[in-house]
């Protein structure tokens, strides 16, 4: 980690300027955090902060950043827009009424006051557009012919409007609608742009413009768009599911659930909004709750959505252990549409998923066949499938990847799985010219820095220090036991929580999350940071009390689990202290290899960013090791490390002392993990039904030139000294 980041200089507003000139939004954010602690009056910083929070679409966090500001500055106007902002983006309506009874008694222009307590008011669901003289009945008229789909007619007698009113936006705006509707994108585009220029406060050109460019794949630009619709009308339900999709389509999944939820609450029958809540709530992993906006939207359509919001749905269940369920909406679905290929693959991922392998090649297949330019298929099928030299599925997919005109998602899953292909056949020499390519592919939709991540674990660190952790264990904790297996991904978390789960006390609990994300909620409530030391025990208990309510409901027959939640090493010291009767067991490998499996992966949307660049992989496994030597240091009794290239080469052994670490008497089931039946989600799953082989190891050895970027920063640091 390079020595700046650790450095203890004294924060500096202006260098905080610097940074945010050069967009180097986390470490200005740094530098303006630093100010204000040593400075809570600096009004200046915390507007700063505000203003990066809501540029990172973090508005619910930015909402205390702008509330500071106002009660040392209340006079001064870009405050209260920007909390206003705020609060319409990520705030509930606790948070308005705060905002409101604030506004009312605040030094300000009165007209300030009345424009954003009505946009919390009479406008929040609808903006009051200037007609520029167009009668309503004309306007009315342009309104059926467009629920006619009579859109030419709509375009035409638009036009003629707008020659007799040149000023009137909502006139232009249903132009541009019209135009949209007839593919007539250029000219859509310019007259969105004109409503708006013609009426900024216009929401609903703003709508209409977002979800138009979401409808053209579009969806960074719509987030800009939409955003502006929500500033204005904080609950126009079409605005809030436009921006909940838009941020669904790019991975801020957490943003979409804040919107989509206040969508819901003004519109609970809105069946889009509920489909689009569940697939933000499937994202973080919140299954239960996706679960129930998708069922919801189902019973509301009286069992007639769409064919893909039903294979959402099954999808949904399967990741909630319902694959019964699952398994009776995709066969609907495929008994209605039997050349639906996104319903025959999701068949086939939840046949994989419970290692019926054979089975699912005939539906990965089928799909394919189906939807031949679908790199995904492809992607997911290769997973369990190893090809041989003269495979004619490694021709099929090199002709179409050369041949066809591909999204740049499907350009990325089938480079992916034709370097799959070819390291099955051997065919080493070639790998790495798609793997290269995937990768970057990945890294252009989501961009990534380094940066993130160091001061995510300097954080941890200073939240986590200057805390007597052994002497707190003695207090009181949950009585909950699980078996965190933690560690990097592809390092063999999967392999190790196998063997324990095959153990006849135990239950294989999978990638919960829940640990990890209820320790980053009790450590940081929205522009505050809290200290372990600061923390009342209540608190802490709490966690591990909410933890075991969470597995219970997910696992209700389940006497004792493990959790494969590789994101634990991070916690370990206050999951602990939640939960005293907890084990933690970090997996370790070769990080060569490790780094490789990830490189040669794709992970599920939102997950892992940093894992398709090579020089990140290297700096990002450094800070793993940082925070397990950090947590070692204090205590160092409180896991179990395994080496994965140790266990593989002497399975029994390793084994054994694993088991012991884990606090249970030795079973045979254990070495014979992969004839259990327990299901698998993870990029592992086919590896994991296999007995233990050493055939991966030192795999890196045959890509060591086009590994070179990543082995040599990992040699520098003492990572690898071979």
């Amino acid at each position: 980690m390079p020595s700046s980041l650790l450095s203890a200089a004294k924060p500096d507003y202006g260098k905080g300027v610097e940074l945010l000139s050069k967009r180097e939004f986390d470490a200005a954010l740094k530098e303006f955090r630093g100010v204000v602690a040593i400075k809570p009056d600096h009004a200046e910083a915390h507007v700063q902060i505000g203003r990066i929070l809501l540029a990172g679409n973090r508005a619910s966090s930015a909402i205390e950043s702008f509330a500071k500001a106002s009660r040392i500055k209340p006079s001064a106007k870009l405050i209260w827009l920007g909390w206003a902002e705020a609060i319409a983006l990520g705030g509930d309506n606790a948070a308005r009424a705060v905002f409101l009874a604030a506004l009312k008694s605040a030094p300000v222009d009165t007209n300030l006051r009345v424009r954003l307590q009505d946009r919390f008011g009479s406008l929040r669901s609808v903006s009051r557009p200037n007609l520029a003289g167009v009668p309503p009945k004309a306007i009315n008229g342009l309104v059926a012919l467009m629920k006619s789909q009579n859109f030419s007619r709509a375009e035409d007698e638009a036009k003629k409007l707008i020659a007799a009113h040149p000023k009137s936006a909502v006139a232009v705006s249903i132009l541009a609608t019209a135009q949209a509707s007839q593919k007539k994108d250029d000219l859509a585009h310019t007259n969105y742009k004109k409503a708006i220029k013609l009426d900024p406060a216009y929401s609903e050109a703003y709508d209409n413009y977002g979800r138009f460019l979401l409808s053209r794949n579009m969806p960074l630009e719509a987030v800009d768009i939409l955003r502006k619709a929500v500033t204005l009308t904080p609950d126009m339900v079409p605005a809030l599911v436009g921006l909940g999709s838009a941020f669904n389509q790019t991975d801020d999944h957490r943003s979409a659930v804040v919107l989509l939820e206040r969508a819901r609450e003004n519109d609970p029958k809105d069946i889009q909004g509920l489909v689009e809540l569940g697939n933000a709530y499937l994202r973080t992993n919140e299954y239960e709750a996706a679960l129930e906006a998708y069922e919801t939207a189902r019973v509301l359509s009286k069992d007639q959505i769409q064919h893909d919001h039903r294979v959402s749905l099954a999808q949904m269940q399967a990741k909630a252990e319902q694959d019964a369920k699952a398994m009776e909406n995709l066969d609907q679905v495929i008994s209605e549409a039997p050349d639906y290929p996104f319903a025959i693959s999701a068949k086939g991922s939840l046949l994989q998923s419970q290692g019926k392998f054979d089975e699912a090649r005939e539906y990965y297949a089928k799909a394919s066949e189906l939807d031949p330019t679908n790199g995904e298929n492809y992607r997911l099928f290769l997973a369990s499938h190893k090809a041989k030299t003269g495979d004619p599925i490694i021709d099929r997919m090199k002709k179409v990847f050369s041949t066809a005109e591909l999204s740049d998602v499907d350009r990325m899953n089938f480079a992916f799985a034709i370097a799959k292909a070819l390291e099955d056949s051997k065919d080493f020499g070639n790998v790495f010219r798609y793997l290269n390519e995937a990768n970057t592919l990945v890294r252009k939709s989501a961009p990534y820095h380094i940066n993130k991540r160091y001061n995510e674990v300097n954080l941890l660190k200073e939240v986590y220090d200057d805390f007597d952790y052994i002497g707190a264990l003695a207090e009181n904790g949950c009585e909950a036991a699980p078996i965190f297996v933690t560690g990097m991904p592809r390092s063999g978390t999967t392999l190790v929580e196998q063997i324990i789960a095959s153990h006849s006390t135990m239950t294989n609990g999978g990638e919960l999350g829940i640990g990890s994300r209820l320790a980053s909620k009790l450590i940081a409530d929205s522009n505050s940071i809290h200290k372990v030391r600061d923390l009342d025990r209540a608190e802490i208990t709490r966690l591990g009390t909410d933890y075991t309510d969470y597995v219970s409901e997910r696992l209700p027959d389940a006497t004792r689990i493990t959790d494969k939640s590789i994101t634990s090493y991070m916690h370990i010291g206050l999951l602990k202290l939640a939960m005293p009767n907890a084990r933690f067991i970090v997996v370790r490998r070769d990080p060569r290899d490790t780094l490789l499996s990830m490189y040669k992966n794709k992970f599920p949307e939102g997950t892992h960013p940093y894992a398709y660049d090579m020089k990140d992989l290297a700096h990002y496994y450094g800070t793993f090791v940082e925070m397990v030597n950090f947590w070692r240091e204090r205590v160092p009794d409180w896991f179990y490390e395994v080496n994965y290239d140790e266990l593989v080469s002497n399975p029994e052994e390793e084994s054994r002392k694993l088991i012991d670490a884990c606090g249970l008497d030795w079973e045979n089931a254990c070495l014979n993990f992969h004839e259990n039946k327990n299901k698998v989600q993870t990029l592992s799953l086919y590896q994991v039904r296999q007995p233990i082989s050493t055939s991966s190891l030192k795999g890196w050895k045959r890509y060591e030139k086009d590994l070179a970027p990543m082995i040599e920063i990992l040699r520098k640091a003492g990572h690898v000294t071979d």
